[in-house]
């Protein structure tokens, strides 16, 4: 019949259409970008990154890689709460292979569906193993929100300069723990049961939430293991100011760049680009950082956490040829 020939056309099409999530992503980053580039002295940019001191960002690499490779210990500790397991090296791999797609795919968790996709035959299924990755990822966040906090709390006299940063800090401390509430909360069940097979995946996810939070020795380990990457994170953007020649007040680690770094978590920009520069143009600025430098300094965060994260995509040539990708036993 002449109706067939003529959708399969439409079908494809309609798959070639741009996501509206995508688009969103491309829009608020180009406008901020622009509106940042508006206000920059580009020969003041130029200089800026001309006079990088090299050793400074040589080290502040090296404290990406270490936080690269001490989550991935953490994502262990969540697999063996759920009683299941996978070798550390394969999970080393997996990790830097999440954190290159997380820098160059659309939205900030492109990555860790990755990461999800090859443990599947680790875990069992493909929920639970969404679920660990979540776990991490969580649990990742909590030590930003309570670093955040505390740097709040005993932060200096440079605290009142930040716009809106008390609110802001308060609800992020107030989101995360209602989503720990309603993850351990057994009255989801009844809304789960009602939604189909999404509510079972919820379900899945809840539960293999639930027993990490439940097991108070690998809770402990995940915590520490998450206050030791983020310490990495703060040591990173602290060597980067320094190889710009920037020395700012004790409040930009302890309480902007944890707040960035939980900010950057949404997926409104393209791997965070341009929503990590405004935040930290603003803030920065209120520290009583100029312009290009605070733009400096985010630009080269940015390219210091891609340039890092590059070995992932070397890493993630073949592996869906490896033995653990298809759930076989590795050779002796």
């Amino acid at each position: 019949m002449p109706v067939e020939p003529q959708s399969r056309p439409m079908k494809a099409e309609k798959h070639r259409k741009i996501p509206w999530s995508l688009l969103l992503q491309i829009v608020v980053t180009i406008s901020i970008f622009i509106w940042l580039f508006h206000k920059t002295d580009w020969a003041a940019l130029t200089q800026r990154f001309l006079q990088i001191r090299i050793p400074w960002f040589l080290l502040a690499m090296f404290a990406y890689a270490v936080n690269l490779s001490v989550s991935s210990l953490r994502w262990g500790v969540i697999l063996r709460a759920a009683k299941k397991h996978a070798p550390a090296g394969w999970l080393l791999r997996l990790n830097w292979v999440g954190a290159y797609f997380n820098q160059v795919l659309p939205g900030s968790v492109s990555g860790d569906v990755l990461r999800a996709w090859y443990t599947r035959p680790q875990t069992g299924s493909a929920t639970l193993a969404l679920a660990a990755v979540f776990a991490d990822r969580f649990i990742g966040m909590g030590a930003l929100v309570g670093i955040a906090l505390l740097g709040y709390l005993f932060a200096g006299h440079a605290l009142h300069l930040l716009p809106g940063m008390g609110e802001t800090v308060a609800i992020l401390s107030a989101g995360y723990a209602v989503i720990i509430t309603l993850i351990l909360s057994p009255g989801l069940g009844f809304l789960e049961h009602r939604i189909g097979k999404l509510g079972h995946k919820l379900h899945d996810i809840r539960a293999g939430m639930g027993m990490l939070l439940r097991n108070p020795s690998a809770l402990l380990s995940t915590l520490l293991l998450s206050i030791f990457v983020q310490l990495c994170s703060i040591f990173m953007f602290w060597a980067l100011a320094h190889s710009l020649g920037e020395h700012p007040d004790a409040v930009a680690f302890w309480v902007v760049w944890p707040v960035v770094s939980l900010f950057l978590a949404l997926p409104i920009s393209l791997a965070g680009w341009g929503l990590r520069e405004g935040l930290l143009v603003l803030y920065m600025g209120s520290l009583q950082m100029g312009h290009d430098q605070a733009l400096a300094l985010s630009l080269l965060a940015g390219t210091t956490v891609l340039l890092t994260s590059l070995p992932g995509a070397w890493l993630w040539l073949g592996i869906g040829r490896h033995p653990l990708a298809k759930g076989e036993p590795l050779p002796r």
